[in-house]
């Protein structure tokens, strides 16, 4: 006789999932988002910051707009810290910590329902990546390129 896990995104578990196909090998095994996953995100953004002061900081009216962008990365990283605080003690984040590999298999609970942890991935880092790339490719013709 299985036992059923009772779990819902509003009180942090999944949904009568039999505790067989929660190991990590099972193709409905639920986790947390992986740390690397954040890690990504906050690289790329700072990569962005970065490489925008590096290649755009070339004169007076330049420098104040990279200030103020600069200004409300601080404001948005400080609200996401304040946010974060806020959610630390949510059921949701205490999951099993597994390898990035296992992450990418596994599903991950949100608050509209559960996705692939590769999903996630996407979700949360390809804004901040592309953008670190495009910002890169445009600087490197500013300087570059007569």
């Amino acid at each position: 006789m299985s036992h059923q896990v009772s779990n819902s995104i509003e009180d942090g578990t999944s949904k009568t999932s039999d505790p067989e196909t929660m190991r990590p090998g099972a193709r409905h095994f639920t986790t947390g988002v992986h740390p690397a996953v954040f890690q990504i995100s906050l690289v790329a953004v700072l990569w962005f910051v970065a490489v925008s002061w590096l290649y755009f900081a070339w004169g007076a009216h330049v420098d104040l707009d990279l200030a103020v962008a600069t200004g409300f990365f601080i404001m948005f990283f400080t609200l996401l810290l304040i946010a974060a605080a806020g959610i630390m003690k949510d059921r949701r984040w205490f999951q099993k910590r597994v390898n990035f590999r296992t992450f990418l298999r596994s599903e991950v609970p949100t608050y509209t329902g559960k996705m692939r942890g590769r999903d996630a991935l996407i979700e949360i880092a390809l804004i901040p990546v592309a953008l670190a790339f495009g910002a890169t490719i445009i600087g490197l013709a500013w300087v570059y390129l007569p």
